[in-house]
């Protein structure tokens, strides 16, 4: 590999010089070449050594590599819009090129030479088609046969690292950051191989100016959640010994802590990178560790993956990582409890440009894909089995939030630590009331949002509930009571002036569902309609459609939403805390996918019954219909609510909400904060 690596960099090197490549695309490939010969210099100074031995000045240094994408964009080959101006129908394509070739900088530090090789033979290859000593120009549909044959060939290699970074305990960069760094100071952020941001920079120097106790809190707070997760689920911690950790760049330091404790519990961890290879990308954005240099590069190029798509290659990649879980199962699969993850909040909005030039999926690549999701998910659940799995998600503030950030970030602390045995008696009386109904309405202020949820019956209320007692565990921060609703007769738009999901703010949303299934929808993000419903079904939808209501909720997290009207939040909040805010939708799966099965109870010890729907029931007889790998919540705020109603059988309304205030005797210390 280290002879093939060698070859290819010295044929590249001699391309900055040569002229046997007309005009527009001369300087496309030049550029290129320039870049990877700049890769190259970081692998020769990091060869015989890792990144964590480097010089610090030396991997400073390697940030200047971001600088196209980060500052120079819409100059940049990277950008499919200028590639379009200047290279013609090639412009995508080539663009696509350019982008696996700048995601190559984390493996240089890595030093995977064999994952770079293949990405510069690539290249080699390409660019061989379009040498003037060729009869004809290549067609673009031969330019994407490279990437597909590329693609196809290393598909195995590109999963492999994929599955060993999350299932293994095989160590990486990342973690060794994580169990040898003294976070002394914020240089420890160059060691890792990721854009370095002003907020990764000012949110680790926060994090470090932290005391001891109160990283311990924050710490214990994440790792209890998980473990108790296991606990009121009643599912076996002490079987498992491995996780994995995901977090935004800065919090580190809190990551090594909340490690030691699952260290006590005889617990090692994983630290995936986001992928980077256009194989492997998701259109959705879903990741692991990754810092952004650009968001509108990420959003434009999160459809690369249409070069290749297809029946042929989804089924060899869902053939190769059967073979891998298999592989795996007992250095790592077996041992997987699953995902601790940090979330953050308070980055300025963003709101992404839908670039025709850009590539995206045919009709038939959007069903290949989603199948392709779809049975993904499937196989996953065959080797992490739901029912000794768990989670849990916590979220914190970034210092571009604004001036106010210490408060808000003290604010958030105290949101994230209140009291579970208080909230989980409230939430009783709420859960009382919500079981003696035959379906719930809901209706906003200042919105046309007027929904129906019908809800599943119970056949022994004494013993049996329809919904579930969210407390401090899964989902930090606690408050929410939650049910899957039965799709038939559920119905009514749910409307939404302003929503953040996925890191993108969503304006004047609507969602309109007849029997428990999405019908309609549209947004106010762009003039044309159809660009809205494109944003909509790309990070709402998962490109599905007809997607089911997989859960109604209600939050009682009154101190969140006074933090988010103190400080004027907004649309920043994460789903995380923003779903504890208000009722919530989710479409997509139920909160109870590949556990249905499960014996699950609340504190009280009454036994969850809703778990199912007339979708994910199809699992026994057509598993490929019964699932959509897409859970996607979507909260009316407590200043857009107006009431929520308990319709009993014989038509009695009992008040839970009304005009945005909890009504429900037991529940009305809720609106003390408010």
């Amino acid at each position: 590999m280290r002879e093939r690596y060698t070859d290819a960099v010295e044929r590249i090197r001699e391309i900055t010089a040569e002229r046997t490549v007309e005009r527009p695309f001369r300087d496309f490939f030049r550029r290129e070449a320039r870049y990877i010969g700049e890769l190259d210099g970081l692998l020769r100074a990091l060869r015989g050594r890792t990144a964590w031995e480097a010089d610090i000045a030396c991997l400073r240094d390697a940030q200047r590599l971001y600088t196209e994408a980060a500052e120079q964009y819409e100059s940049s080959y990277l950008n499919p819009a200028y590639a379009a101006r200047t290279l013609s129908e090639y412009g995508a394509v080539l663009s696509a090129l350019a982008m696996e070739i700048h995601g190559l900088l984390p493996d240089c530090f890595e030093r995977r030479e064999e994952r770079i090789t293949t990405v510069l033979e690539l290249f080699l290859e390409i660019y061989c088609m379009f040498e003037v000593d060729n009869e004809d120009m290549p067609t673009a549909r031969a330019v994407r046969d490279c990437f597909y044959s590329y693609c196809y060939d290393y598909s195995e290699e590109l999963q492999r690292t994929v599955m060993e970074e999350l299932y293994t305990r095989k160590p990486n960069l990342l973690k060794r950051i994580i169990l040898e760094e003294d976070f002394r100071s914020t240089d420890y952020l160059y060691r890792s191989g990721e854009y370095v941001s002003e907020e990764s920079l000012r949110t680790a120097e926060f994090i470090l100016g932290l005391g001891a106790d109160e990283i311990d809190r924050m710490a214990y707070a994440w790792y209890f959640g998980f473990k108790e997760g296991f606990r009121l689920q009643r599912k076996p911690y002490e079987k498992k010994s491995l996780l994995s950790f995901r977090f935004p760049a800065g919090f580190e330091r809190v990551v090594q802590r909340t490690a030691a404790y699952f260290a006590e519990d005889g617990y090692d961890f994983s630290l995936p990178r986001r992928p980077r290879a256009l194989l492997l990308r998701s259109p959705r954005g879903a990741g692991s560790y990754y810092v952004s240099p650009n968001r509108q590069l990420d959003y434009d190029h999160s459809y690369d993956l249409a070069l290749v798509m297809g029946e042929r290659i989804s089924a060899r990649m869902l053939e190769e990582r059967r073979q891998l879980f298999r592989r795996y199962e007992t250095e790592g699969v077996r041992d997987y409890a699953g995902p601790v993850v940090m979330e953050s909040f308070g980055e300025p909005d963003f709101v992404p440009e839908n670039r025709t030039e850009a590539l995206c999926f045919s009709p038939h690549q959007t069903e290949v894909y989603g199948k392709y999701q779809s049975a993904l998910q499937r196989l996953t659940h065959e080797y992490i089995r739901e029912e000794e799995r768990s989670f849990t998600i916590i979220a914190w503030p970034l210092p571009s939030i604004g001036a106010y950030f210490p408060e808000i970030f003290r604010e958030t602390f105290a949101v994230n630590t209140l009291d579970s045995a208080k909230y989980g008696k409230i939430q009783e009386r709420l859960i009382a009331a919500l079981d003696s109904a035959d379906f719930i309405r809901v209706t906003g202020r200042g919105n046309e949002t007027d929904m129906r949820v019908c809800l599943h019956p119970l056949s022994d209320p004494e013993r049996e509930t329809r919904f579930e007692n969210c407390l401090s565990d899964v989902n930090i921060p606690l408050g929410e009571v939650f049910t899957s609703p039965v799709l038939e007769g559920s119905e009514g738009l749910l409307h939404v002036n302003e929503v953040f999901i996925e890191g993108i703010c969503f304006r004047g949303l609507r969602i309109r569902f007849t029997d428990g299934r999405v019908a309609d929808y549209r947004c106010e993000n762009f003039p044309d309609r159809e660009e809205g419903r494109k944003l909509i079904r790309r990070l709402i939808f998962g490109e599905k459609e007809r997607l089911p209501l997989g859960e109604f909720a209600i939050g009682t997290n009154t101190r969140a939403y006074r933090m988010i009207e103190r400080f004027g939040l907004g649309a920043k909040m994460p789903i995380l805390i923003a779903e504890k805010t208000g009722p919530h939708f989710a479409v997509g799966d139920t909160c109870y996918s590949f556990m249905e099965e499960m014996r699950l109870y609340n504190p009280d010890g009454r036994e969850i019954i809703a778990k199912d729907n007339s979708c994910s029931i199809l699992r026994k007889t057509c598993p490929e219909d019964a699932y959509f790998a897409v859970h996607t919540d979507i909260t009316i705020p407590y200043r857009e609510l107006g009431d929520i109603l308990a319709v009993r059988r014989d038509g009695a309304e009992l008040a839970i909400v009304k005009e945005g205030k909890f009504v429900l005797p037991g529940t009305e210390e809720l609106n003390e904060v408010l």
